[in-house]
């Protein structure tokens, strides 16, 4: 429409998809089973972020034609907002506008296609294990009919997968650590709340034996005891949720790649129910506990008691002391996870990706089949881009490639080896890249053997492939694959020879084996399979901050195209930053719930250590005025401390030793029992256990005879 063109995620999806998936459109309507034919799928439905971002909500665009690719489409129909496509959660772009699938057996070159998803709705009773049974008989139906041809090795093997576990399946351990971190955090947040308020009742406990002695009934006593513990709870419920809303805008604000529906997570009617729930439980359970056992106080005793008392009972006091080992044990094993993730981060970024990322700028386009409709001018059009970026000052070199590294899944192609016989169950292949020459170069890669792609690696020259090094060492052991000829597929195909050999490169993820791929130039691609690349990624090195070339780039391929939208502009850095977002941001909130363990805990030592000090005072003096050296009264109070603290880490690195092993899908170059971590983790807390006891510890050594001897 005269706008500035825009490049968009589109699904193609048959006119059933709809329906299968339960959404109805928000104005207008989806595909009928009539459009969805070839020769009639000319409509569109759009989605309702580029209808709001492109058209306005203007509902009457519904019936006009907008250009996709090239070819002018009627809109049909507007989605409502939240409609999602299961794989949107999974890829970088979401969908942005829908089109009729509209399968053509010309089109298919009789090769097929298999990058189709199917959906299905289950019968009522039917479970996806029998779904797959379905499946399977399906398969072997087709071929005993001859439709596919068995290799042998399971390539056409599919599984019915619920959508919540194709949409979380990646995810969901992590969140599941998480969670369980969430819960240690909290059972140390009770545990302090519990400490204090029955430290707090043993020194009201004349407080309320008088009030008691003065007519006040035990229901009147808890009742206060209860309203107080839950204002408490309530004040520390409103601060929490006032610290979660804040939290939660940094949350999204780090917009981790790979966490669906980061950017919808927020404080739900749900979440605030819980939070009042567990409010008000810990409000009524630690508050219940204390006033009833303050109210059976008995008068006559509680009367002959003076704040001399030590510490309200050997009970009571060792239940607080039970609470604080539990504290340190549960902090243990968080830190241990934490650290164990933290190390494994280290590992993931010292790992050698295969290219050097530093200054190098990005960006995706298409080409569509209604402007370029010859292989040759697809490939002409591609060859004359990046020769042109390549003029442009501050950059070194530029080339494209069919997908990036770390972008998705790059996929593989069969091979026909030269002069090796095709033996039962062997499926030699490769990942397949399509490169322009200059490619290698841009990213960085390293030759091993023999040359890169060039500009002489044309179409109507001698077919040519450069290889990595484990598909040189998978095929060609102890040989040099230099010279060795294979074919992309099998058949009367032509030959490829291999000229170079490269350093593997990390295609699909940071922590993927290396696996075997093959580059080929976009011309002599075409004329290998019979197929052209209309997608690819401009890649260019420059001298300067990449950012500083996307305008100039942007103004290139106006030049060449002014209808052409460019997409996913970013530099390598950033993309690579993107792969491990979601490791990241799993270190970065188990780190943070660690370090909130290792202050509370560091708080209930101090809390119980104090309160002993503040009760034992009388005690101090004495010995002080006995003789005792105030470094041995030191030393007292924080061996006290010490013991609770080490006995607290003795249990947590046993818990750790065996709860970890939980964690081995998510660390990276180091053991669920690294001992680095499970050494410095109980040294760390020991410190901290150090300075939190040595606090009160020093206030004891400050006590002035006289002044205790003279108190209650």
């Amino acid at each position: 429409g005269g706008q500035e063109p825009e490049r968009v995620a589109a699904g193609a999806l048959t006119a059933s998809a709809f329906e299968v998936l339960g959404v109805e459109a928000l104005v207008g309507r989806t595909f009928t089973a009539e459009e969805d034919k070839p020769g009639a799928d000319g409509v569109v439905v759009l989605g309702h972020g580029l209808w709001q971002r492109r058209f306005g909500r203007d509902p009457s665009v519904v019936g006009t034609e907008i250009q996709v690719n090239g070819r002018p489409r009627t809109v049909v129909g507007i989605m409502p907002a939240g409609f999602r496509l299961p794989l949107d959660y999974r890829e970088e772009m979401a969908t942005d506008l829908w089109i009729p699938a509209a399968f053509d057996p010309a089109d298919l070159g009789g090769w097929g296609n298999r990058s189709y998803i199917g959906m299905g709705r289950l019968r009522s009773g039917i479970s996806p294990e029998a779904a797959t049974l379905d499946l399977d008989r399906l398969l072997r139906r087709w071929f005993e009919l001859g439709f596919l041809e068995d290799d042998g090795d399971g390539s056409f093997q599919r599984s019915a997968v619920p959508v919540r576990d194709l949409v979380f399946g990646d995810i969901r351990p992590a969140l599941t650590v998480l969670a369980g971190a969430v819960g240690f955090v909290l059972l140390i947040a009770c545990a302090n709340v519990a400490n204090l308020l029955l430290a707090r009742s043993d020194r009201r406990r004349r407080e309320v034996s008088i009030r008691a002695a003065l007519g006040a009934g035990r229901g009147r006593l808890v009742a206060q005891l209860l309203t107080e513990s839950l204002v408490l709870a309530a004040m520390g419920g409103a601060a929490g949720v006032a610290l979660a809303y804040f939290g939660l805008e940094l949350l999204v604000s780090l917009d981790p790649a790979n966490v669906p529906r980061v950017a919808e997570v927020g404080l739900s009617p749900v979440v605030l129910g819980f939070t009042a729930a567990i409010t008000l439980v810990t409000g009524i359970l630690f508050g219940l506990v204390p006033a009833l056992r303050i109210s059976r106080t008995d008068l006559t005793r509680a009367f002959k008691e003076s704040t001399r008392s030590t510490s309200g009972g050997r009970e009571r006091r060792g239940f607080r002391q039970f609470l604080v080992v539990t504290e340190m044990a549960l902090s243990v094993v968080l830190l241990i996870g934490a650290g164990l993730l933290i190390r494994s981060f280290v590992e993931m970024q010292r790992i050698d990706l295969g290219f050097e990322p530093e200054n190098v700028l990005t960006m995706r386009l298409s080409l569509p089949s209604a402007d370029y409709p010859e292989s040759t001018d697809i490939n002409a059009f591609y060859d004359q881009l990046v020769r042109r970026v390549e003029t442009l000052p501050g950059v070194e070199s530029a080339g494209a490639t069919r997908l990036l590294p770390l972008t998705g899944t790059i996929g593989d192609w069969g091979i026909t080896i030269q002069g090796r016989p095709e033996e039962s169950g062997e499926n030699p292949n490769g990942d397949w890249q399509v490169v322009t020459p200059g490619y290698f170069e841009t990213m960085g890669m390293s030759l091993l053997r023999g040359r890169f792609l060039t500009d002489a690696d044309r179409a109507d020259a001698v077919l040519s492939v450069a290889i990595n090094e484990t598909m040189a060492e998978r095929y060609w052991p102890g040989e040099d694959p230099l010279g060795e000829r294979f074919k992309l597929g099998s058949g009367d195909r032509p030959w490829f020879t291999i000229v170079g050999v490269v350093k593997p490169v990390r295609h699909n993820a940071v922590v993927e084996d290396a696996r075997a791929e093959m580059y080929v130039t976009p011309s002599q691609f075409s004329a290998g399979t019979g197929s052209t690349i209309r997608g690819m990624t401009l890649v260019a090195k420059t001298t300067a901050e990449p950012s500083a070339l996307v305008e100039p780039v942007r103004a290139i391929i106006r030049d060449m195209d002014q209808g052409l939208a460019v997409s996913s502009v970013r530099s390598l850095e950033e993309v690579v930053s993107a792969a491990l977002s979601q490791a990241r941001f799993t270190t970065l909130l188990l780190g943070i719930f660690a370090a909130l363990a290792l202050a509370l805990s560091a708080i209930g030592i101090y809390g119980v250590l104090s309160f002993a000090v503040s009760q034992r005072m009388h005690e101090m003096g004495i010995r002080i005025a006995l003789g005792a050296e105030r470094n041995s009264v030191l030393g007292l109070v924080v061996g006290q401390g010490m013991m609770l603290a080490l006995a607290g880490i003795a249990a947590g690195t046993l818990t750790a030793l065996f709860l970890t092993g939980l964690m081995e899908s998510f660390v990276y170059g180091v053991t669920t029992l690294d001992a680095p971590t499970f050494l410095f983790v109980p040294a760390l807390l020991a410190g901290v256990a150090l300075l939190a006891s040595y606090i009160p510890a020093r206030r004891a050594t400050l006590v002035d005879p006289v002044t205790a001897l003279r108190a209650d």
